[in-house]
């Protein structure tokens, strides 16, 4: 024995000897922790760097060196961090560990060698490990995965069942569960190549881009508003169905990257290829007041460059954007290097009046939708129509041109007729309110009692001798009235009113009584957006109507011109309706009607035309002019010039919708540095380059943005396909082999499988950077087909699954959840592309205070039930479930959401309109699909369309509970069942379904669409 121990420590410790220090894995950890950031690239203090070998080596001020490889004991740095009295380092916070101070001494023991960051070298393609159990390996990935687990004194967990490995894929490549048939299919066919049939079928499915595109618009901040407190819509939704289209055609990745940066720059580029750029002109704009148009244009530039370098490199480019970063060997003026490429832009604001602004910039028409084609031919017809009623009203307005002519020049030089008002005197009179009225003296009439809701007076009065060419209504006050009146509103204490119609018929003896069209309404006073002419004007609605506040407490009156005027026979009769339509009782008080023999509304000439008429002769531009005034004054042309107005208006409304696209300008911009970011600091100009840590760049790429994107996609970059894999392993596994998939930086967490993400990255660019070949190669490993239940030993050693030693179980994201509900409730709409969609939300969550404030208005027909991808994006109201679920408000590049468990999550799959249709659709589906069943076949229907699988007895035997209780309940309470499903409009069924059965249905579904288990995919 005292041989064996000093043998098995020898061969110990040349073991470790062998491995030695891992610089990137352990010594640089502690260096960016603790030193970087007094001792890098962009601050040194003491003139001591220790981000580069031979700085550190060299030493600073002091002439010692920091790192005197092979001598721990000489070297300041090992001094430093070991000293208790004031030159300790770091001077403040927790110094080192004894740990990492053993790993800092033995990596200078062995020469204090620096390596490259690992991924800054270039991935090269491992050799495949061996592993002991080799038949648990059905591809590559499993053999990395494996070697390691083997290593840990683990293995693979046992496989998933058919049925969850379907559900897992189908959620994995769709975003939607396998339908039941398919379920089916899948669990009869025992052929070998089973799964990799379904994997191919699932590829080849349109729903497959639908459902990737969502992390990719994480990345391109993709919304459908500006962002910032207005926050008004603008189209880019092209882009969106591009990036859709281009994960459905396996796009190569180096292609889909070059057309999304420079798609534009492009030989003979295509329109396909213009839209791909609307990736970088999706940042947020601000054009709230006060901004300053190149401040907005440079902010812009600056999240270009951002979103750029987290979505393709990995990198915390913004931590450059100040001064050199702390951290990762970027220089600030490699930053400002790089903003020059994406620097030759125009404004994206510009002036709306004053001190306000508008969103701006360049923009692509795409071709007429199919759906705007009859909607504008229609309002070109309705153009047409108002065109040809206007031209018939001109002449026949032409044709009493002269008389206007002679009947103005006679009137000329006379002051104009005052109309003569002579006061009607009611004989009958009654209200749809039932109030009483009271005749007084001066032949008013005064209502009493209890002010009707929405009373319509109808009141007769005799007719003058003569002729009748216009009348007037005056509301009167009184003491009886609420503060006097004039009006007798009775909801909140007010005396206004709301009279929503005129009209007068005439009644001549032994006749039906007949309408008499009023013109040229006029009032003495109106409230905004109440005028006079919604007297007359024909419409009942609540504000086409003339009220008073808050001129309140005075009298008013109204008058109207007869469109012709009459000579009543004698003992004629006059019928005034008044229409008082808003409701609360906002009914006229005291009511006097006059009329007159002459026009009420004489509008006096202007000086030029009274001049041209006194002219004895007139030449024919002067006719000209006057048939103009003539016209002009003439209400019926007036009121159809206005609605061809209208209709110009609604036909230029329905243009070709637009998408946001980059361009070049012609002249490029000079790039300089910004002192501490700030554009209003210019220093030093800089040209178009590239990171010096990174590949080197080609001569035959030209120095903007198309070089920059060929730079990007080259095969030598050792970031873009590591950081691309290892995201979409993140998606399917929860975490990437880089946890930190946002950062490959120098303070990235290290991966966990470093041989396996090469191997990955280095497929992916050989098999022709085809994201659907690696898809296809990760669902189809050993890996990631393994159950996902949790042992006490895997959460013991393993409790993140760090080490894949079981499969994935994760909550869905927020697009995934709705998704999922509305396939299984049979709802989904498999319409693609196009402008955005409006599902339910609660109501005034768009509400802000703001300008062009948009509405939303809930879809009513399929768009209420397509998919999440399309669903509104408004930056400052996103929809709420989505937020609920962790959804971004993509303002900026988001590369990896968040998982929270919160009540309302629970809360928004119970109640949320949307998910309350989803139940009762499910319902639906249970009964018209099974219509013979029994309760048990129907149940376990139910289940399988949920969950993929057949339920327990247990689970049966809740469900079972569940159905019983609430259909007993909806029996014995006659009006519920009615009251729920009479809530629920927007999904039919038929007649034929019994009420109580299916609001008892409605309540298993909802309860199944709010399992854990269902909006989880393991």
């Amino acid at each position: 024995m005292r041989l064996f121990l000093p043998s098995f420590f020898f061969h110990l410790s040349l073991l470790l000897g062998a491995f030695g220090v891992d610089f990137n894995r352990e010594v640089r950890p502690i260096l960016s922790e603790h030193c970087f950031q007094c001792h890098g690239l962009d601050q040194q203090k003491s003139d001591l760097r220790l981000d580069f070998e031979e700085f550190a080596h060299r030493g600073g001020k002091s002439g010692r060196k920091a790192v005197a490889p092979g001598k721990p004991d000489a070297s300041e740095i090992i001094n430093r961090v070991t000293d208790r009295g004031e030159d300790r380092m770091p001077p403040k916070g927790k110094g080192l560990s004894k740990a990492q101070v053993d790993i800092l001494r033995r990596w200078i023991g062995e020469g204090g060698k620096y390596d490259k960051h690992w991924a800054y070298v270039s991935p090269q393609r491992p050799d495949l490990p061996t592993v002991k159990n080799s038949a648990k390996v059905a591809n590559p990935i499993d053999r990395f995965v494996l070697h390691r687990l083997e290593k840990l004194g683990l293995t693979f967990s046992e496989p998933a069942d058919k049925a969850r490995w379907l559900r897992r894929v189908s959620l994995d490549l769709l975003g939607l569960p396998p339908t039941v048939q398919q379920l089916d299919a899948f669990l009869a066919d025992d052929s070998k190549n089973a799964r990799e049939k379904v994997v191919d079928g699932l590829l080849k499915s349109p729903r497959y881009g639908e459902h990737w595109a969502r992390q990719w618009l994480d990345l391109a901040r993709y919304a459908d508003s500006n962002g910032f407190q207005a926050d008004q819509l603008r189209d880019s939704w092209a882009f969106r169905d591009w990036v859709i289209d281009a994960m459905n055609a396996d796009m190569p990745f180096d292609q889909f990257t070059i057309e999304q940066i420079a798609g534009d720059m492009l030989p003979e580029a295509t329109f396909s290829q213009k839209v791909a750029t609307g990736f970088h002109r999706t940042p947020t704009c601000n054009v709230e007041a006060g901004v300053h148009p190149e401040e907005n244009r440079v902010n812009q530039v600056v999240d270009r460059v951002n979103a750029t370098g987290t979505t393709w490199l990995g990198t915390t480019m913004e931590c450059a954007q100040c001064h050199s970063h702390k951290y990762d060997p970027v220089s600030q003026e490699e930053y400002f290097q790089l903003f020059a490429f994406f620097n030759n832009t125009p404004l994206e604001v510009k002036g709306g009046g004053g001190v306000t602004f508008n969103f701006w910039g360049p923009t692509l028409d795409l071709p007429a939708d199919k759906a705007q084609k009859p909607q504008k031919q229609a309002a070109l017809a309705a153009l047409q129509a108002k065109e040809k009623e206007l031209e018939a009203a001109q002449k026949a307005s032409e044709r009493k041109f002269q008389d206007w002519l002679a009947s103005e020049r006679k009137k000329l030089g006379k002051e104009s007729p005052v109309p003569l008002w002579t006061a009607l005197k009611p004989i009958l009179w009654k209200s749809s309110g039932k109030e009483p009225f009271t005749l007084l003296d001066d032949k008013s009439l005064l209502a009493g009692g209890k002010s009707g809701d929405k009373s319509v007076y109808e009141i007769q009065t005799e007719v003058p001798k003569g002729t009748l060419a216009s009348v007037r209504l005056e509301t009167l006050l009184h003491d009886s009235l609420p503060k006097k009146g004039p009006g007798r509103n009775r909801t909140n204490g007010n005396p206004n009113f709301v009279l929503t119609e005129v009209t007068v018929s005439l009644v001549e003896p032994g006749k039906k009584p007949v309408p008499l069209k009023l013109v040229r309404a006029k009032v003495d006073y109106s409230q905004a957006n109440f005028s006079a002419k919604g007297l007359i004007d024909g419409k009942r609605d609540l504000r086409s109507a003339w009220a008073i506040a808050s001129e309140f407490s005075k009298p008013h009156w109204a008058t109207m011109d007869l469109a012709k005027p009459v000579e009543p026979a004698p003992g004629s009769k006059l019928i005034f309706t008044l229409e008082h339509l808003y409701g609360g009782g906002r009914n006229v008080g005291r009511a006097r009607f006059s009329a007159s023999p002459e026009p009420a509304r004489q509008p006096a000439l202007p000086q030029e035309i009274a001049d041209l008429l006194r002219k004895p002769k007139l030449s024919a531009r002067q006719t000209k002019k006057l048939l103009a005034h003539y016209l002009k004054e003439d209400d019926q042309v007036k009121d159809l010039e206005k609605a061809v107005a209208d209709a110009k208006k609604k036909v230029d409304a329905i243009k070709s919708p637009t998408t946001l696209v980059m361009v070049e300008m012609d002249k490029p911009r000079e790039t300089h540095l910004m002192a501490r970011g700030n554009y209003l600091d210019p220093k030093q100009k800089v040209a178009p380059g590239t990171p010096a840590a990174l590949h080197p760049w080609k001569k035959e790429w030209p120095a903007n943005r198309l070089g920059f994107a060929k730079w990007l996609v080259d095969p030598a970059n050792p970031l873009v396909a590591r950081v691309t894999v290892n995201r979409w392993w993140g998606q399917f596994f929860g975490s990437g082999i880089v946890s930190t998939e946002e950062d490959f930086g120098s303070q990235c967490e290290p991966p966990t499988h470093p041989e396996l993400l090469d191997w990955l990255a280095v497929e992916f660019m050989e098999n022709g950077w085809s994201m659907k070949k690696l898809h296809k190669t990760i669902v189809l490993s050993a890996t990631y087909g393994q159950s996902s239940r949790v042992t006490p030993e895997l959460l013991e050693k393993d409790p993140n699954n760090l080490w894949f030693a079981r499969g994935p179980r994760l909550r869905m994201t927020a697009e995934m959840i709705r998704d999922n509900a509305l396939r299984i409730s049979g709802l989904l709409s498999e319409k693609m592309g196009g402008s955005p969609i409006y599902p339910p939300q609660p109501a005034g969550l768009w509400r802000q205070t703001g300008r062009n404030e948009p509405k939303y208005v809930a879809a009513t027909n399929q768009d209420r039930f397509r998919r999440g991808i399309y669903v509104i994006w408004r930056r400052a109201a996103p929809y709420p479930s989505f937020v609920n679920f962790d959804g971004p408000d993509r303002s900026s590049c988001h590369p990896k959401r968040s998982r929270t468990n919160t009540p309302l999550q629970a809360l928004t799959l119970l109640n949320d309109e949307a998910y309350v249709e989803m139940a009762l659709g499910l319902a639906i589906r249970v009964l018209e699909d099974k219509p013979t069943a029994d309760l048990d076949e129907r149940l376990r229907y139910a289940f399988r369309r949920t969950l993929s699988r057949e339920p327990d007895v247990r689970e049966l035997n809740v469900l079972r509970e569940l159905h019983a209780g609430e259909l007993a309940r909806l029996t014995k309470d006659k009006k519920a069942a009615k009251e729920l499903l009479d809530g629920i409009k927007a999904v039919k069924f038929s007649a034929k379904l019994n009420p109580n059965q299916l609001a008892a249905w409605f309540f298993v579904a909802n309860a199944l669409l709010n399992l854990d288990e269902t909006v989880t995919k393991g």
